[in-house]
């Protein structure tokens, strides 16, 4: 986490303790993990948020919630949530504006087509005569 989430400090190691914590079981391998938590900003602002949210249960003799609750202490006093929260954010954001701009520069070609505007609304029309339901 202090690295920016690397893809080389991410190590088969850790991977192993990493799978066993935070309810993270169902990842084949270290690849698989990786590419769904730390592949964008987006991707490591849900890993960061799910590891903060989770509730650190049972006892330590039997699982890892000792080492769960100290990583999210020190996740917390990095103040990690918002600086990656802030990240996704940013990417989300010159993710949609290229986005955007592909699209207008596809489908307005120079050529703006003006909306209709009125000065005054239009006026209603005469209803039709309504013809009786049985004849």
């Amino acid at each position: 986490m202090l690295t920016g989430f690397l893809a080389e400090r991410f190590t088969e190691k850790l991977y192993t303790r990493l799978s066993m914590c935070f309810g993270h079981i169902a990842h084949f391998d270290r690849h698989g993990f990786a590419e769904t938590w730390f592949d964008s900003p987006e991707s490591i602002a849900s890993f960061v948020n799910h590891l903060m949210q989770w509730p650190c249960h049972c006892d330590p003799g039997y699982t890892f919630s000792d080492v769960e609750r100290a990583i999210q202490r020190e996740a917390a006093r990095l103040n990690l949530v918002a600086k990656v929260n802030e990240a996704a954010a940013s990417s989300t954001r010159q993710r949609e504006l290229a986005l955007l701009d592909a699209l207008e520069n596809k489908y307005r070609q120079g050529n703006v087509v003006p909306m209709p505007t009125s000065a005054t609304p239009a006026e209603p029309d005469e209803p039709a005569e309504q013809l009786p339901l049985i004849a």
